[in-house]
Protein backbone atom coordinates (compact mmCIF):
# COMPACT_ATOMS: atom_id res chain seq x y z
CA UNK A 1 0.00 0.00 0.00
CA UNK A 2 3.07 2.26 0.04
CA UNK A 3 3.08 2.81 -3.40
CA UNK A 4 -0.47 4.11 -3.86
CA UNK A 5 -0.53 6.21 -1.04
CA UNK A 6 2.44 8.18 -2.82
CA UNK A 7 0.65 8.56 -5.82
CA UNK A 8 -2.80 9.46 -4.08
CA UNK A 9 -1.87 10.14 -0.86
CA UNK A 10 -3.89 13.37 -0.89
CA UNK A 11 -8.27 11.94 -2.14
CA UNK A 12 -11.08 12.54 -0.22
CA UNK A 13 -11.76 9.94 3.11
CA UNK A 14 -14.46 8.07 1.41
CA UNK A 15 -12.89 7.29 -1.40
CA UNK A 16 -10.77 4.24 -1.58
CA UNK A 17 -7.24 3.55 -3.95
CA UNK A 18 -7.34 -0.04 -5.76
CA UNK A 19 -5.11 -1.54 -8.32
CA UNK A 20 -6.80 -1.04 -12.18
CA UNK A 21 -7.13 -4.46 -12.50
CA UNK A 22 -10.02 -4.84 -9.35
CA UNK A 23 -12.15 -2.20 -11.07
CA UNK A 24 -11.43 -2.88 -14.81
CA UNK A 25 -11.13 -5.46 -17.32
CA UNK A 26 -8.24 -5.37 -19.60
CA UNK A 27 -7.23 -7.02 -22.16
CA UNK A 28 -5.51 -6.30 -25.83
CA UNK A 29 -7.54 -7.28 -29.46
CA UNK A 30 -5.83 -9.35 -32.45
CA UNK A 31 -3.73 -8.72 -34.55
CA UNK A 32 -4.36 -9.48 -38.47
CA UNK A 33 -2.18 -11.13 -40.88
CA UNK A 34 -2.75 -10.54 -44.82
CA UNK A 35 -4.89 -13.29 -45.40
CA UNK A 36 -7.25 -12.61 -43.04
CA UNK A 37 -7.45 -8.53 -43.86
CA UNK A 38 -8.38 -9.44 -47.65
CA UNK A 39 -10.62 -12.56 -46.18
CA UNK A 40 -12.65 -9.58 -44.19
CA UNK A 41 -12.17 -6.43 -46.55
CA UNK A 42 -15.35 -4.54 -47.00
CA UNK A 43 -15.47 -4.58 -50.85
CA UNK A 44 -19.26 -5.65 -50.82
CA UNK A 45 -22.32 -3.18 -49.79
CA UNK A 46 -24.24 -4.36 -47.17
CA UNK A 47 -21.64 -6.90 -45.42
CA UNK A 48 -23.23 -7.27 -41.93
CA UNK A 49 -20.22 -7.73 -38.66
CA UNK A 50 -17.66 -6.01 -36.07
CA UNK A 51 -15.58 -2.78 -37.84
CA UNK A 52 -12.11 -3.69 -37.06
CA UNK A 53 -9.94 -0.77 -35.18
CA UNK A 54 -6.70 0.08 -35.63
CA UNK A 55 -4.38 2.63 -34.12
CA UNK A 56 -4.28 4.68 -37.21
CA UNK A 57 -8.46 5.01 -36.80
CA UNK A 58 -8.18 6.55 -33.44
CA UNK A 59 -7.50 11.13 -33.61
CA UNK A 60 -5.06 11.38 -30.75
CA UNK A 61 -5.97 15.51 -31.14
CA UNK A 62 -9.69 14.92 -29.90
CA UNK A 63 -10.07 11.26 -28.73
CA UNK A 64 -12.51 10.46 -31.64
CA UNK A 65 -12.59 7.48 -33.75
CA UNK A 66 -13.19 6.87 -37.75
CA UNK A 67 -15.77 4.13 -37.44
CA UNK A 68 -15.57 3.87 -41.79
CA UNK A 69 -13.33 1.08 -41.89
CA UNK A 70 -12.60 -1.09 -44.54
CA UNK A 71 -12.40 -4.12 -41.89
CA UNK A 72 -15.54 -5.85 -41.26
CA UNK A 73 -15.47 -9.11 -38.88
CA UNK A 74 -18.53 -11.31 -39.15
CA UNK A 75 -20.82 -12.09 -36.25
CA UNK A 76 -19.67 -15.55 -36.47
CA UNK A 77 -16.01 -15.20 -36.04
CA UNK A 78 -15.40 -15.46 -32.41
CA UNK A 79 -11.67 -15.75 -31.75
CA UNK A 80 -11.79 -12.18 -32.37
CA UNK A 81 -11.90 -9.72 -29.37
CA UNK A 82 -14.61 -7.27 -28.72
CA UNK A 83 -14.78 -3.63 -27.37
CA UNK A 84 -17.78 -3.21 -25.80
CA UNK A 85 -20.06 -0.06 -26.72
CA UNK A 86 -18.75 2.18 -24.05
CA UNK A 87 -15.44 1.25 -23.36
CA UNK A 88 -12.09 2.83 -23.57
CA UNK A 89 -9.15 1.77 -26.03
CA UNK A 90 -5.88 3.06 -25.80
CA UNK A 91 -3.20 2.43 -27.52
CA UNK A 92 0.02 0.75 -25.24
CA UNK A 93 2.74 0.54 -28.06
CA UNK A 94 4.51 2.78 -30.95
CA UNK A 95 4.80 6.55 -31.04
CA UNK A 96 1.40 6.84 -29.94
CA UNK A 97 1.88 4.28 -26.94
CA UNK A 98 -0.44 6.24 -24.19
CA UNK A 99 -1.52 9.43 -26.19
CA UNK A 100 -4.31 7.71 -28.94
CA UNK A 101 -7.83 7.07 -26.44
CA UNK A 102 -11.56 6.79 -27.78
CA UNK A 103 -14.54 5.94 -25.87
CA UNK A 104 -16.57 3.54 -27.76
CA UNK A 105 -19.40 4.42 -29.82
CA UNK A 106 -20.55 0.92 -30.66
CA UNK A 107 -19.37 -2.66 -30.36
CA UNK A 108 -16.02 -3.26 -32.13
CA UNK A 109 -13.15 -5.42 -33.24
CA UNK A 110 -9.47 -3.84 -32.41
CA UNK A 111 -6.10 -4.31 -33.11
CA UNK A 112 -3.40 -6.05 -30.36
CA UNK A 113 -1.54 -2.46 -30.13
CA UNK A 114 -5.04 -1.18 -28.52
CA UNK A 115 -6.03 -1.89 -24.83
CA UNK A 116 -8.99 -2.51 -23.79
CA UNK A 117 -10.46 -0.88 -20.24
CA UNK A 118 -14.42 -1.78 -19.15
CA UNK A 119 -15.59 -1.10 -15.98
CA UNK A 120 -18.87 -3.33 -14.51
CA UNK A 121 -20.88 -0.84 -15.63
CA UNK A 122 -21.39 2.15 -18.03
CA UNK A 123 -20.69 4.43 -14.88
CA UNK A 124 -17.68 2.97 -13.88
CA UNK A 125 -16.73 2.64 -17.53
CA UNK A 126 -16.98 6.46 -18.26
CA UNK A 127 -15.12 7.52 -15.02
CA UNK A 128 -12.49 5.14 -16.37
CA UNK A 129 -12.34 6.67 -19.62
CA UNK A 130 -11.12 9.84 -17.83
CA UNK A 131 -8.65 8.59 -15.47
CA UNK A 132 -7.13 6.96 -18.23
CA UNK A 133 -6.46 10.92 -19.27
CA UNK A 134 -5.53 11.92 -15.84
CA UNK A 135 -2.09 13.06 -14.48
CA UNK A 136 -1.90 9.89 -12.03
CA UNK A 137 -2.14 7.54 -14.93
CA UNK A 138 -0.01 8.92 -17.16
CA UNK A 139 2.98 9.06 -14.25
CA UNK A 140 2.44 5.45 -14.54
CA UNK A 141 2.02 4.78 -18.01
CA UNK A 142 5.10 6.92 -18.98
CA UNK A 143 7.52 5.01 -15.92
CA UNK A 144 6.69 1.77 -17.29
CA UNK A 145 7.47 2.09 -20.99
CA UNK A 146 9.81 -0.13 -21.90
CA UNK A 147 11.34 -1.71 -25.43
CA UNK A 148 12.60 -0.75 -29.06
CA UNK A 149 9.53 1.37 -29.73
CA UNK A 150 7.79 1.91 -26.35
CA UNK A 151 4.74 0.00 -24.73
CA UNK A 152 3.39 -1.04 -21.61
CA UNK A 153 2.94 -4.88 -20.47
CA UNK A 154 -0.81 -6.03 -19.34
CA UNK A 155 0.95 -7.07 -16.48
CA UNK A 156 1.29 -3.40 -15.84
CA UNK A 157 -1.46 -2.18 -16.92
CA UNK A 158 -3.11 -3.72 -14.22
CA UNK A 159 -1.24 -3.14 -11.41
CA UNK A 160 -2.08 0.52 -11.84
CA UNK A 161 -3.39 2.65 -9.28
CA UNK A 162 -6.37 4.61 -9.47
CA UNK A 163 -8.91 6.30 -7.17
CA UNK A 164 -12.24 5.21 -6.80
CA UNK A 165 -15.10 7.71 -5.53
CA UNK A 166 -18.31 6.12 -4.81
CA UNK A 167 -21.17 5.65 -7.38
CA UNK A 168 -22.82 8.45 -7.26
CA UNK A 169 -19.39 10.75 -7.39
CA UNK A 170 -18.19 8.61 -10.41
CA UNK A 171 -21.93 9.65 -12.31
CA UNK A 172 -21.36 13.40 -11.58
CA UNK A 173 -17.87 13.06 -11.94
CA UNK A 174 -18.42 11.83 -15.43
CA UNK A 175 -20.96 14.06 -16.46
CA UNK A 176 -19.37 17.05 -15.37
CA UNK A 177 -16.27 16.18 -17.42
CA UNK A 178 -18.78 15.34 -20.33
CA UNK A 179 -19.78 18.68 -20.58
CA UNK A 180 -16.42 20.95 -19.53
CA UNK A 181 -14.24 18.65 -22.05
CA UNK A 182 -16.27 19.13 -24.77
CA UNK A 183 -16.37 23.16 -24.47
CA UNK A 184 -12.59 23.19 -24.76
CA UNK A 185 -12.37 20.46 -26.96
CA UNK A 186 -14.62 22.69 -29.73
CA UNK A 187 -12.46 25.56 -28.95
CA UNK A 188 -9.51 23.53 -29.53
CA UNK A 189 -10.55 21.98 -32.63
CA UNK A 190 -11.44 25.88 -34.35
CA UNK A 191 -8.08 26.60 -33.23
CA UNK A 192 -6.41 23.61 -35.08
CA UNK A 193 -8.84 23.90 -37.93
CA UNK A 194 -7.02 27.60 -37.80
CA UNK A 195 -3.15 26.43 -37.67
CA UNK A 196 -3.80 23.91 -40.70
CA UNK A 197 -4.79 26.67 -43.05
CA UNK A 198 -1.27 28.14 -41.52
CA UNK A 199 0.33 25.44 -42.56
CA UNK A 200 -1.55 24.42 -45.76
CA UNK A 201 -0.89 28.17 -46.88
CA UNK A 202 3.21 27.94 -45.92
CA UNK A 203 3.16 24.13 -48.06
CA UNK A 204 1.80 26.17 -51.15
CA UNK A 205 4.63 28.67 -50.63
CA UNK A 206 7.25 26.43 -50.77
CA UNK A 207 5.15 23.61 -53.48
CA UNK A 208 5.53 26.97 -55.78
CA UNK A 209 9.03 27.94 -55.09
CA UNK A 210 10.56 24.35 -55.30
CA UNK A 211 9.35 23.35 -58.52
CA UNK A 212 8.65 26.73 -60.28
CA UNK A 213 11.40 29.14 -58.74
CA UNK A 214 10.88 32.77 -57.27
CA UNK A 215 11.37 34.46 -60.62
CA UNK A 216 8.31 34.24 -62.84
CA UNK A 217 10.01 36.06 -65.80
CA UNK A 218 12.21 33.14 -65.93
CA UNK A 219 12.94 30.69 -68.90
CA UNK A 220 11.21 27.56 -68.75
CA UNK A 221 11.97 24.00 -69.65
CA UNK A 222 9.84 20.65 -69.56
CA UNK A 223 10.98 19.08 -66.13
CA UNK A 224 10.68 15.45 -67.82
CA UNK A 225 8.17 14.78 -64.74
CA UNK A 226 4.48 14.50 -66.08
CA UNK A 227 2.72 15.97 -63.10
CA UNK A 228 5.11 18.46 -62.49
CA UNK A 229 5.35 19.96 -65.65
CA UNK A 230 7.66 23.19 -66.89
CA UNK A 231 10.53 24.43 -63.95
CA UNK A 232 13.22 27.08 -64.98
CA UNK A 233 14.98 26.14 -67.78
CA UNK A 234 18.86 26.79 -65.81
CA UNK A 235 17.28 24.09 -63.10
CA UNK A 236 18.67 20.37 -62.62
CA UNK A 237 16.63 17.42 -62.47
CA UNK A 238 19.25 14.88 -60.63
CA UNK A 239 18.09 11.33 -59.02
CA UNK A 240 18.34 11.63 -55.31
CA UNK A 241 21.42 9.22 -54.93
CA UNK A 242 23.63 11.20 -57.67
CA UNK A 243 23.90 13.76 -54.59
CA UNK A 244 24.65 12.00 -51.62
CA UNK A 245 24.28 8.32 -49.75
CA UNK A 246 21.83 6.74 -47.63
CA UNK A 247 21.91 4.87 -44.10
CA UNK A 248 19.39 3.32 -42.14
CA UNK A 249 19.39 3.81 -38.90
CA UNK A 250 20.64 1.94 -35.64
CA UNK A 251 18.43 -0.99 -35.06
CA UNK A 252 18.89 -2.81 -31.64
CA UNK A 253 17.22 -4.52 -28.73
CA UNK A 254 15.20 -2.70 -25.63
CA UNK A 255 17.96 -2.77 -23.57
CA UNK A 256 20.21 -0.45 -25.82
CA UNK A 257 17.95 2.31 -24.77
CA UNK A 258 17.17 4.85 -21.99
CA UNK A 259 19.99 6.12 -21.30
CA UNK A 260 23.65 6.86 -22.50
CA UNK A 261 24.32 9.06 -25.75
CA UNK A 262 21.68 11.31 -27.87
CA UNK A 263 19.25 9.16 -29.87
CA UNK A 264 17.45 10.83 -32.57
CA UNK A 265 14.03 9.15 -32.77
CA UNK A 266 11.17 8.95 -35.49
CA UNK A 267 9.31 12.18 -33.56
CA UNK A 268 12.00 14.58 -33.61
CA UNK A 269 12.01 13.94 -37.09
CA UNK A 270 8.52 13.38 -37.94
CA UNK A 271 7.37 16.61 -36.18
CA UNK A 272 10.08 19.56 -37.26
CA UNK A 273 10.94 20.53 -40.59
CA UNK A 274 14.71 21.01 -38.57
CA UNK A 275 15.87 18.81 -36.46
CA UNK A 276 16.15 19.54 -32.62
CA UNK A 277 19.66 20.55 -31.54
CA UNK A 278 18.33 18.83 -28.51
CA UNK A 279 16.76 15.25 -28.68
CA UNK A 280 15.14 13.60 -25.12
CA UNK A 281 16.28 10.36 -26.80
CA UNK A 282 19.31 8.37 -25.39
CA UNK A 283 21.15 5.02 -26.27
CA UNK A 284 24.22 3.29 -25.07
CA UNK A 285 25.91 3.16 -28.66
CA UNK A 286 29.34 2.40 -29.17
CA UNK A 287 32.29 4.55 -30.69
CA UNK A 288 31.43 2.18 -33.76
CA UNK A 289 27.92 2.99 -33.94
CA UNK A 290 28.56 6.81 -33.41
CA UNK A 291 30.62 7.00 -36.11
CA UNK A 292 28.28 4.89 -38.47
CA UNK A 293 25.18 6.57 -37.49
CA UNK A 294 26.19 10.06 -36.59
CA UNK A 295 23.91 13.01 -37.63
CA UNK A 296 25.41 16.05 -38.83
CA UNK A 297 24.85 19.29 -40.30
CA UNK A 298 23.26 19.05 -43.56
CA UNK A 299 22.12 15.75 -43.30
CA UNK A 300 18.67 14.95 -44.05
CA UNK A 301 16.56 12.23 -42.10
CA UNK A 302 13.44 10.46 -43.74
CA UNK A 303 10.46 8.24 -42.22
CA UNK A 304 11.20 5.17 -43.42
CA UNK A 305 7.98 2.51 -42.12
CA UNK A 306 5.01 2.96 -40.29
CA UNK A 307 1.24 1.61 -40.48
CA UNK A 308 0.10 4.43 -43.12
CA UNK A 309 1.91 5.24 -45.97
CA UNK A 310 1.02 9.09 -45.21
CA UNK A 311 3.49 9.01 -42.48
CA UNK A 312 6.02 7.82 -44.81
CA UNK A 313 9.21 9.91 -46.14
CA UNK A 314 8.78 12.42 -43.83
CA UNK A 315 12.24 14.85 -43.75
CA UNK A 316 13.81 16.73 -41.02
CA UNK A 317 17.36 18.51 -42.12
CA UNK A 318 20.12 18.66 -39.57
CA UNK A 319 21.16 22.17 -39.42
CA UNK A 320 23.70 21.59 -36.45
CA UNK A 321 25.87 18.40 -35.98
CA UNK A 322 24.31 16.49 -32.63
CA UNK A 323 27.66 15.48 -31.09
CA UNK A 324 27.86 11.65 -30.82
CA UNK A 325 24.45 11.25 -31.73
CA UNK A 326 22.81 8.06 -33.31
CA UNK A 327 19.39 7.90 -35.00
CA UNK A 328 17.11 5.37 -35.11
CA UNK A 329 16.32 2.30 -37.11
CA UNK A 330 12.78 3.12 -38.24
CA UNK A 331 14.36 6.22 -40.22
CA UNK A 332 16.68 6.78 -43.28
CA UNK A 333 19.53 9.31 -43.11
CA UNK A 334 20.68 10.90 -46.62
CA UNK A 335 24.07 12.28 -46.58
CA UNK A 336 24.84 14.96 -49.72
CA UNK A 337 28.29 14.57 -51.18
CA UNK A 338 28.72 18.27 -50.93
CA UNK A 339 26.88 21.12 -48.95
CA UNK A 340 28.02 23.34 -51.55
CA UNK A 341 25.88 21.59 -54.79
CA UNK A 342 22.46 20.99 -51.95
CA UNK A 343 22.05 23.87 -49.45
CA UNK A 344 21.12 22.42 -45.96
CA UNK A 345 18.54 25.35 -44.79
CA UNK A 346 17.30 24.76 -48.91
CA UNK A 347 16.89 20.93 -47.95
CA UNK A 348 14.91 22.39 -44.62
CA UNK A 349 11.89 23.02 -46.94
CA UNK A 350 12.60 21.17 -50.39
CA UNK A 351 12.28 17.70 -49.13
CA UNK A 352 9.30 18.63 -46.74
CA UNK A 353 7.50 20.05 -49.96
CA UNK A 354 4.58 18.11 -51.25
CA UNK A 355 6.30 17.39 -54.25
CA UNK A 356 7.97 14.82 -52.03
CA UNK A 357 5.24 13.45 -50.51
CA UNK A 358 3.59 12.88 -53.95
CA UNK A 359 6.44 10.95 -55.75
CA UNK A 360 7.26 9.18 -52.83
CA UNK A 361 3.78 8.05 -52.01
CA UNK A 362 3.12 7.20 -56.13
CA UNK A 363 6.03 4.68 -56.00
CA UNK A 364 5.37 3.31 -52.90
CA UNK A 365 3.09 0.04 -51.56
CA UNK A 366 1.15 -0.35 -48.58
CA UNK A 367 1.23 -3.82 -47.18
CA UNK A 368 0.57 -4.67 -43.75
CA UNK A 369 3.50 -1.62 -43.02
CA UNK A 370 4.28 1.13 -45.21
CA UNK A 371 7.87 1.04 -45.69
CA UNK A 372 10.58 3.14 -47.58
CA UNK A 373 13.46 1.80 -48.79
CA UNK A 374 16.51 2.99 -49.65
CA UNK A 375 16.26 1.66 -53.40
CA UNK A 376 13.10 4.15 -53.83
CA UNK A 377 14.76 6.86 -51.45
CA UNK A 378 17.95 7.23 -54.23
CA UNK A 379 15.63 7.21 -57.16
CA UNK A 380 13.34 10.08 -55.82
CA UNK A 381 13.84 12.69 -58.60
CA UNK A 382 15.25 16.19 -56.55
CA UNK A 383 14.58 19.67 -58.61
CA UNK A 384 18.13 21.23 -58.21
CA UNK A 385 18.28 25.39 -58.39
CA UNK A 386 21.71 26.50 -58.51
CA UNK A 387 23.06 26.83 -55.12
CA UNK A 388 23.45 30.80 -54.94
CA UNK A 389 19.41 30.80 -56.28
CA UNK A 390 18.64 28.08 -53.69
CA UNK A 391 19.86 30.49 -50.71
CA UNK A 392 17.78 33.26 -52.23
CA UNK A 393 14.81 30.76 -51.77
CA UNK A 394 15.36 30.62 -48.26
CA UNK A 395 15.33 34.09 -47.81
CA UNK A 396 12.30 34.34 -49.93
CA UNK A 397 10.48 31.80 -47.67
CA UNK A 398 12.32 33.54 -44.24
CA UNK A 399 10.77 36.95 -45.00
CA UNK A 400 7.47 34.94 -46.38
CA UNK A 401 6.95 33.21 -42.96
CA UNK A 402 7.35 35.88 -40.78
CA UNK A 403 3.79 36.77 -40.46
CA UNK A 404 2.25 33.18 -40.27
CA UNK A 405 4.91 31.90 -38.10
CA UNK A 406 4.28 34.37 -35.51
CA UNK A 407 0.35 33.72 -36.09
CA UNK A 408 0.94 29.90 -35.62
CA UNK A 409 3.01 30.52 -32.63
CA UNK A 410 0.73 32.51 -30.95
CA UNK A 411 -2.20 30.01 -31.57
CA UNK A 412 -0.07 26.85 -30.72
CA UNK A 413 0.15 28.80 -27.02
CA UNK A 414 -3.25 29.18 -26.79
CA UNK A 415 -3.90 25.84 -27.62
CA UNK A 416 -1.55 24.69 -25.30
CA UNK A 417 -3.19 26.64 -22.39
CA UNK A 418 -6.21 25.19 -23.23
CA UNK A 419 -5.08 21.29 -23.06
CA UNK A 420 -3.48 22.41 -19.74
CA UNK A 421 -6.52 23.48 -18.37
CA UNK A 422 -8.00 20.56 -19.74
CA UNK A 423 -5.68 18.30 -18.66
CA UNK A 424 -5.76 19.69 -15.04
CA UNK A 425 -9.84 19.52 -14.47
CA UNK A 426 -9.97 15.93 -15.37
CA UNK A 427 -7.03 15.63 -12.81
CA UNK A 428 -8.26 17.23 -10.58
CA UNK A 429 -11.80 15.97 -11.02
CA UNK A 430 -10.72 11.87 -11.07
CA UNK A 431 -8.94 13.00 -7.69
CA UNK A 432 -11.52 14.38 -5.42
CA UNK A 433 -10.13 17.98 -5.92
CA UNK A 434 -13.05 19.73 -7.40
CA UNK A 435 -16.46 20.24 -5.32
CA UNK A 436 -19.02 18.77 -7.74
Amino acid sequence: MGDIINIYSDIPVNWSVSKLKYFSSIYTGNSLNDAEKNKFSNDEDGLEGRIYISSKDINVHNNSCNYDTDIIIPYNETKYKLAPLGSSLLCIEGGSAGKKLTFTKQEVCFVNKLACFTGEDSESSKFIYYYLQSDGFKVQFNSSLSGLIGGVSLTNLNDFQVPIPQKQTQIRIAEFLDKKTAEIDAIIEKKENLLLLLEEKKKAIINEAVTKGINPNAPMKDSGIEWIGEIPEHWEVKPLGYLGSCQNGVSKGGDYFGEGHPFVNYGDIYKNYELPTTVEGLAKSSEEDREAYSVLYGDVFFTRTSETIEEIGIASTCLKTIENAVFSGFTIRFRPYSLEELYPEYSKYFFRSNYIRVSLVKEMNLVTRASLSQTLLKSLKVILPPYEEQKSIVLYFQNKFQTIDKAKEKIDVQINKLKEYRQSLISEAVTGKIDI
